[in-house]
């Protein structure tokens, strides 16, 4: 297991949980379908923003998930996925602040009614998702095959 992971664990942030080659395939279908639906132009930049959110955590989750821990309950457990990202699968930090900034943003929307979002974020939260999508199906397969179903 990473440091970063293990000082996660210690501090109490994380918790250890094994996962299951299930648990994976749930994450990855609710992220798809989050994808897809981020993806039609009709709805409303807020709308694929959402989306496009909900794929994103689910993936990050997922980062977590296949290295058997997932976030303690409390205050942070939702952002401590991205903040994970480096640890959990390799991500640049780069992409992982950049996703905790939409984080913060989608926060605000949903917590503090400031649901103005722009073409341009929805577009790159989705961009950001996708390419998070693709990392981690291919750390999986690299480092976890079993968890894809692969031998």
């Amino acid at each position: 297991m990473p440091d970063a992971l293990a000082l996660l664990l210690r501090e109490g942030r994380l918790r250890r949980e094994r996962t299951s080659a299930q648990e994976v395939a749930g994450f990855l279908a609710i992220a798809r379908t989050a994808l897809d639906d981020a993806s039609i132009p009709a709805l409303s930049p807020s709308g694929r923003f959402k989306h496009a959110y909900d794929a994103a955590h689910a993936l990050a989750l997922c980062a977590l998930r296949v290295n058997d821990v997932r976030p303690s309950t409390g205050l942070g457990h939702r952002a401590i996925v991205f903040e994970a990202l480096p640890a959990s699968i390799g991500i640049e930090s780069k992409l992982a602040s950049t996703l905790q900034r939409y984080h913060t943003r989608r926060n605000k929307s949903e917590y503090e009614g400031l649901a103005t979002v722009s073409d341009k974020e929805a577009r790159e939260l989705l961009t950001l998702a996708t390419t998070l999508h693709g990392r981690l199906v291919r750390w999986i397969g690299a480092n976890r095959p079993q968890l894809l179903g692969q031998p």
